[in-house]
């Protein structure tokens, strides 16, 4: 077997549009196909005598619906159903879903159906024949090879049994949990077409899809390793090359890396690429969360066939004696919330949009960590995880109980497909796989986590009420408090859930506590939203609870209360003071949140009281505790004025909520587009205002809404959704958009007040996923040239060019085919005598070409039009002159002659063999070219005396 292995660093441009599927310049897709088929289904709830497979079979009686779809909506109390929390019945129906599919490809090719995930087993049925089922998890991804039963080019019909039934083998039943099984198509489905010879899903094996490390990461360069799997399905051996580009944030290609090898007919191969990163090289961080594009293109000979796309980050952590928890060499401690992934109503039926404006809550509230609780979830969060820069604990579907060797079998699995979907993803960090969730580490799913993922934590899961004190055979103890557990003697810790409360004080209690302890590193609240769950004994009093918490940062409906401002002030760096809503503030207390040094606090004009924040033992390691200010707040405006080094730095204005007096109408997305067609949602908040626009929080007001235009309001009738009853004065409703885009209009409704409206519009959804995510790729060639004596040391992966006379002072560049010319007024010297220097690029400085006096020019010519960057190098490696940045660079292009004193390097250098940890001296220019005329740069020496040097340079066309 023959393999070829090409590393070239580039630089991108403008390349043409690929063939005529409107992909952006650059991108080539090759055979593959993603298409969104969450528009357009027939659904039946409730199992049938006769199967509803059959192409014939009249489903003209059954609901239009798009998915993600719950079957059955509920109340916000759960319909007040009587039933524990082991949910044996409640929503445990099967689904039926149908859908009539055109599928536009041809015999050489592969046809494959992708779920993100179905609750809770899976069959399908194509044409009325049976193709597989799926009875591993609910939470996970899957897919189906449909190859065989599609008619190709004509209609196809899909049927779907989404079982969500009791089951004893499919954690996490057969057990209680502290949160609903919910049923049906709840994500995404996908209709994938590809070419026989392609990349398979990453979840199909350990070595499958795309499969991204980052071995080395230091601070200014970073190793990257890419493992892609390519499946030969056809009967023919295949000569396939990969052509994986590493792209910048801006599309410009920074390293191509090219392999070629025969995939044996009917068999895989993994292609095992890697690169180094120095120039462009970013640190992703919470602050910084920088993300590369990996995309891999597969070639049958020289036609491309096949791509897939991935992300990934720079990143390094580790766990450190006396500094917890170190991300790229500087200690971070963690703070976050859990995640439910249920809304009051629909469940876990949500659009991706509801996924990523939820993660960007978090983000605003100036949170680091999600825990994912307790199972796997949506690549919608997880990706705006990585772009927003949330650190993630992922686990698989458990609660405190497990089953028998089938049901580990099937967690297993589960455990397998998770890790190697979210693999990939920097902001991923502990997968809590390792444990039984509050039952603490269990060994063979440690082994199956390390086994799949050696790089990242694994967390034991514990509860302070068994197990193992200590994280056991996993990285970390992961542990419950809500009073006040004791640390462990000598455990990584992190508490991934502690008490929360409306008004801060118990999670400013627990935040504090753990950030005490150095082998601490993290303190993640229950509860990140509130959530619906059932009752752990329906007989027993003493167990009784409410259908809905009311202890979470965020509402049901993802409506900030008072914590979510401590958040803030905690965790933003941008000045704030907000004074808490009569929630939070009541019983002779005004709590102010505010990251500035003091707060003066007014009612009506009259100063309260100047403070500083809470001098409270239970708060002693915070960054800004709360401002706690004794004052029984009975009417009138209150003003909080924060001040920061004695000057004044912000204020906030709150007045006393008087009576409900108007509706304003606010929809909980307006930056993201709305698709219509019922696939995407929206929340419709109608807040109680009183006539100073303060909400009244205390108003027992329900809301009647009305829609008029292109959109539909989500409700059957039964589950009480409208009118609807206002929360902490705020009431919530879901539309949806028609098949028709348009304009549409919410009116809300109160008896005594004034109504309010808002209107929305939605656009057409477009059901191509490869132009929905393709971002441009700007590909040209980055030219790195060496200039040197007979023996000069080329610098790694540079070109050379070499000589000792003037016969040698015209190079042609090796990609671009751009001739260079060096030329000067004076005798050129030529330096390559084999000896070295130290520093960054040292085998470029140690060696090039000189003159004593006069100038050196840069010709060059052949140059495509367009915009270029230009780092020339002029490190003196005689010691006649003072290594200083005193060169003067005339540029003549195509917008004239421009003159310039090189200031590129702030501090000069005084031994002409060491650059330290820097460059030689370099000098950065950029200048335009027609495409046609040449262009010069002329390199003059300030200094009377001394020699002027030239070493190479680096050219990149960048516009």
């Amino acid at each position: 077997m023959k393999i070829k292995f090409l590393i070239i660093g580039l630089l991108i441009g403008h390349l043409n549009f690929a063939q005529s599927n409107n992909l952006p310049k650059g991108f080539e897709a090759g055979d593959r196909t993603k298409t969104n088929l969450n528009l357009g289904w027939k659904f039946h709830l409730g199992d049938l005598k006769a199967k509803p497979t059959s192409i014939n079979f009249d489903d003209s009686n059954w609901e239009d619906v798009s998915v993600p779809h719950n079957p059955q909506l509920v109340s916000y109390e759960l319909d007040s159903i009587k039933e524990t929390w082991v949910q044996e019945n409640y929503l445990r129906d099967i689904s039926w879903y149908r859908k009539k599919l055109k599928i536009e490809a041809n015999t050489s090719q592969k046809i494959f159906l992708e779920f993100e995930a179905v609750h809770n087993a899976t069959e399908l049925w194509v044409n009325g024949e049976k193709v597989g089922n799926y009875a591993v998890n609910g939470y996970t991804p899957f897919h189906f090879d449909i190859t065989n039963f599609v008619k190709f080019g004509q209609e196809n019909t899909i049927a779907i049994k989404a079982d969500n039934t009791y089951n004893q083998t499919i954690a996490p039943d057969p057990h209680r949990t502290d949160y609903v099984k919910f049923g049906g198509l709840y994500r995404d489905v996908y209709l994938v077409t590809t070419n026989k010879l392609h990349i398979n899903f990453n979840w199909e094996n350990f070595d499958a899809g795309v499969h991204i490390t980052t071995p080395t990461v230091n601070r200014n360069n970073g190793t990257v390793t890419i493992k892609t799997t390519v499946k030969n399905e056809n009967s023919t051996d295949k000569n396939s090359k990969i052509v994986t580009n590493i792209i910048n944030k801006d599309g410009f290609v920074i390293k191509k890396l090219i392999s070629e090898v025969t995939i044996a007919a009917n068999s895989s191969y993994t292609f095992r690429q890697s690169a180094t990163v120095e120039e462009d090289y970013h640190l992703w961080s919470p602050d910084t969360p920088y993300l590369y594009r990996v995309n891999s293109v597969i070639y049958n000979e020289e036609t491309p066939v096949d791509f897939v796309e991935n992300k990934f980050g720079f990143r390094k952590f580790s766990l450190e004696k006396g500094k917890g928890f170190v991300l790229n060499g500087e200690p971070l401690f963690l703070v976050g919330a859990n995640r439910h992934q249920s809304y009051p109503n629909i469940g876990d039926a949500l659009p991706n949009s509801f996924h990523y404006n939820e993660a960007l809550q978090y983000k605003k509230a100036g949170m680091n960590i999600i825990r994912l609780s307790h199972y796997t979830q949506d690549d919608a969060f997880i990706n705006a995880c990585d772009e927003l820069g949330i650190f993630v604990y992922e686990e698989p579907s458990t609660w405190i109980e497990w089953g028998d060797d089938t049901w580990f079998e099937n967690l297993e699995k589960a455990t397998r497909t998770m890790i190697r979907n979210h693999r990939n993803h920097p902001s991923i960090i502990v997968w809590g796989g390792a444990g039984i969730n509050h039952r603490g580490p269990v060994p063979r799913m440690q082994t199956v986590a390390k086994e799949e993922d050696p790089f990242r934590l694994t967390a034991s899961a514990s509860a302070p009420w068994d197990g193992p004190k200590n994280e056991g055979i996993t990285d970390v103890h992961a542990t419950m408090d809500y009073r006040r557990t004791e640390f462990p003697e000598s455990a990584f810790t992190m508490v991934m859930e502690h008490g929360s409360s409306p008004n801060a004080e118990v999670n400013q209690f627990h935040i504090s506590r753990y950030k005490g302890n150095k082998n601490n590193f993290a303190a993640i609240t229950w509860l990140g939203a509130d959530y619906n769950h059932l009752q752990p004994d329906i007989i027993d009093d003493q167990w009784s609870r409410d259908f809905m918490t009311t202890y979470g940062v965020l509402s049901p409906y993802r409506v900030p209360k008072p914590v979510y401002y401590w958040y803030q002030s905690e965790l933003v760096k941008k000045p704030i003071v907000h004074i808490a809503d009569e929630t939070a503030s009541k019983d002779g207390k005004v709590r102010v949140f505010s990251n500035c040094q003091e707060v003066e606090l007014y009612q009506d004009g009259t100063l309260i009281a100047r403070q500083l924040p809470d001098n409270d033992v239970t708060k002693t390691n915070l960054n800004h505790p709360s401002f706690t200010f004794k004052h029984n707040w009975k009417k009138g405006t209150l003003k909080a004025i924060g001040y920061s080094n004695g000057e004044k730095v912000t204020e906030f204005t709150r007045q006393k909520e008087g009576k409900p007096h108007h509706i304003k109408v606010e929809y909980n997305i307006t930056d993201q587009p709305f698709y219509a067609g019922g696939s995407d949602i929206r929340l419709v908040y109608a807040s109680i205002l009183d006539e100073n626009g303060e909400v009244v929080t205390t108003t027992k007001n329900e809301v009647q809404f009305s829609i008029s235009g292109a959109g539909e309001i989500i409700d059957n009738g039964k589950i009480y959704a409208n009118p609807a009853l206002v929360y902490n004065g705020v009431a919530a409703i879901y539309v949806k958009g028609t098949n028709a885009t348009g304009t549409i209009t919410i009116t809300a409704k109160a008896k005594g007040l004034k109504s309010g409206k808002a209107t929305i519009n939605t656009v057409k959804f477009n059901t191509n996923e490869i132009t929905n995510q393709a971002q441009p790729i700007f590909d040209y060639p980055i030219e790195r040239v060496d200039i040197g004596g007979d023996k000069q040391l080329v610098q790694f992966e540079w070109q050379e060019w070499t000589g000792n006379s003037k016969k040698e002072l015209k190079y042609n560049l090796k990609e671009t085919n751009t001739q260079v010319e060096i030329s000067t007024d004076q005798n050129i010297n030529w330096l390559g005598n084999g000896t070295s220097m130290i520093g960054d690029l040292s085998f470029v400085g140690t060696d090039g070409v000189f003159v004593e006096k006069g100038e050196i020019t840069l010709k060059l010519t052949n140059l495509k039009a367009g915009k270029y960057a230009i780092e020339t190098f002029h490190h003196a490696r005689k010691t006649d002159i003072k290594l200083t940045n005193d060169i003067e660079v005339t540029i003549e292009d195509v917008d004239g002659s421009f003159t310039r004193t090189s200031d590129d390097h702030i501090v000069n250098y005084y031994d002409n063999s060491s650059s330290g940890e820097r460059k030689p001296i370099s000098i950065q220019s950029t200048f335009t070219s027609n495409g046609s005329e040449a262009v010069t740069l002329k390199f003059k020496s300030i200094n009377a005396k001394g020699t002027l040097w030239l070493n190479g340079f680096i050219l990149k066309q960048i516009n």
